[in-house]
């Protein structure tokens, strides 16, 4: 309740917020969600959020249901979608994957792609957007480049 309460009075700050924020969950807690939190996340969807689920380890799951509660990515681990992702008639290819979340609506963002090998793959199988390290290193950020950032929202 506490975060949806500041969330809440950012958003009234600046509405602009809900297009530039994507919330993103693990598939392992979204199916711990009860009524409450299907109830939150309605209201967010409503006021334009939308969200997305990560650590994606299996296709047992109606994606459909995200879809309408405004889930638009799925982040999957590179290795994990290469190998194929387990769904309930056995294990599903990384093509087949990434085809059947794009016919949802679901864009697909496969982490962890460190190499050009790993890249031609999941480019190969449909993926549209990917993180890694081939894209470039992680960068610290000094505290100096979030009060510019917190000063430029205000």
């Amino acid at each position: 309740d506490g975060f949806l309460d500041v969330l809440a009075d950012a958003y009234r700050d600046r509405e602009a917020l809900a297009n530039e924020l994507v919330l993103t969950f693990a598939q392992a807690d979204v199916r711990t969600f009860g009524g409450s939190e299907w109830s939150a996340l309605t209201d967010m969807r409503d006021l334009g959020f939308r969200f997305g689920v990560e650590e994606v380890a299996d296709f047992d799951y109606e994606f459909t249901a995200l879809c309408a509660a405004g889930f638009a990515f799925v982040k999957l681990d590179a290795t994990t979608l290469l190998a194929g992702l387990a769904a309930p008639n056995g294990s599903m290819p990384a093509e087949e994957v990434c085809r059947s979340l794009s016919e949802l609506g679901l864009t697909v963002v496969v982490t962890n792609v460190n190499d050009e090998a790993i890249r031609d793959k999941v480019i190969a199988a449909g993926v549209p957007l990917g993180q890694g390290t081939l894209f470039g290193a992680p960068l610290p950020v000094g505290a100096n480049a979030f009060a510019a950032a917190g000063d430029a929202a205000a």
